[in-house]
C-alpha cells in the first residue's frame, strides 16, 4: 500500500519538477508591459510647466515646522503660481501630506472641506497651486497621514 503512494508521489514531482519552471517563464513572458507616459491621456501627461521667475522667498511662514517656501510664477508678472517648499535634512514627520485652502478659513485638527490636496512632502518639492484670481489669498497645510494631525499651518499668503 504505501510503495504505490511512494511511486505516485516520485512521478508527480518528477512531472512538478519539468511543469514548474516552464510555467514560471511562460508567465513572465506573458506579462502585459508596464505603462509609459505615452499610454496616458494628454490631460494627465502633459508637459510639465516651467516656472521661473521668483516672486518671493520666506522661512517664517510655518511656526513649528523649519520650512522655506518660496512663491515663483510661469514668467515675471503672468501665468500660474506655485510654491516650492524645502525643508533641512533633520525634519522627518512620517507621510507629510501638503494641502492649499483660498481664502482665510480656519484651522482646527482636521483637513477642511475645501481643501485641495497638492502632493506628498519630501526634503524639496515644486508644487503648482490651483488657478486663482489676482487678489486671492490662501494657506498652506501640512498634514501627518500616519499620525492623523495637522503638523502645521502657513500664515495667510497673498498674491
Amino acid at each position: 500500500m504505501i510503495r504505490p503512494l511512494r511511486q505516485r508521489h516520485r512521478r508527480l514531482f518528477a512531472v512538478l519538477v519539468v511543469a514548474l519552471p516552464v510555467a514560471f517563464v511562460g508567465g513572465i513572458a506573458a506579462r502585459r508591459p508596464v505603462p509609459t507616459s505615452a499610454l496616458f491621456p494628454g490631460s494627465i501627461s502633459g508637459e510639465p510647466r516651467r516656472f521661473t521667475a521668483i516672486q518671493w522667498s520666506r522661512g517664517d511662514l510655518f511656526t513649528k515646522a523649519p520650512i522655506r517656501v518660496t512663491l515663483i510664477r510661469e514668467q515675471a508678472g503672468s501665468g500660474r503660481f506655485a510654491v516650492e517648499l524645502s525643508a533641512t535634512k533633520d525634519f522627518a514627520k512620517p507621510d507629510l501630506l501638503v494641502y492649499w485652502i483660498a481664502g482665510g478659513s480656519t484651522v482646527s485638527n482636521a483637513i477642511p472641506e475645501n481643501a485641495v490636496l497638492l502632493a506628498g512632502f519630501n526634503e524639496s518639492i515644486r508644487l503648482p497651486l490651483p488657478t486663482v484670481g489676482p487678489a486671492a489669498n490662501g494657506m498652506l497645510i501640512l498634514y501627518s497621514l500616519a499620525d492623523h494631525e495637522v503638523v502645521d499651518v502657513s500664515k495667510p499668503i497673498s498674491f
